[in-house]
């Protein structure tokens, strides 16, 4: 297992053509971005959206939180809610910038795999 390998199985698992795939950390973290860019959401309510065990949800938000791109906004011993920093509202912006002008470049839709590499 090399460190772009997520450690929990529970509830990650993707589908790649196909065939059953461990997801990768960034695409974990990617996913966590997006559910939040929809608003402030509790651990459980991203792992429900994103299909994330939550205590990987709770591990990737730990590091999220530390390079600055999600801010846990409540905190107690039964919840913990978070929501996107500017930091965070920006790396999505410029990652999804990155993919409609490769998109663009290309003339046909990227794929899963070609987004997360961005």
């Amino acid at each position: 297992m090399n460190s772009q390998d997520c450690c929990v199985s529970n509830g990650i698992n993707g589908k790649i053509n196909g065939k059953s795939s461990r997801r990768r950390f960034e695409e974990l973290r990617l996913a966590i971005l997006r559910s939040l860019s929809k608003g402030q959401k509790t651990i459980n309510q991203i792992a429900a959206e994103t299909g994330i065990n939550w205590r990987t949800v709770e591990l990737h938000l730990t590091y999220l939180a530390g390079r600055g791109l999600v801010v846990e906004i409540f905190s107690s011993s039964y919840v913990r809610i978070f929501q996107l920093s500017t930091a965070g509202k920006d790396e999505l912006i410029k990652r999804f910038s990155r993919v409609k002008i490769e998109e663009k470049k290309l003339g046909a839709r990227l794929s899963r795999e070609q987004v997360i590499e961005l």
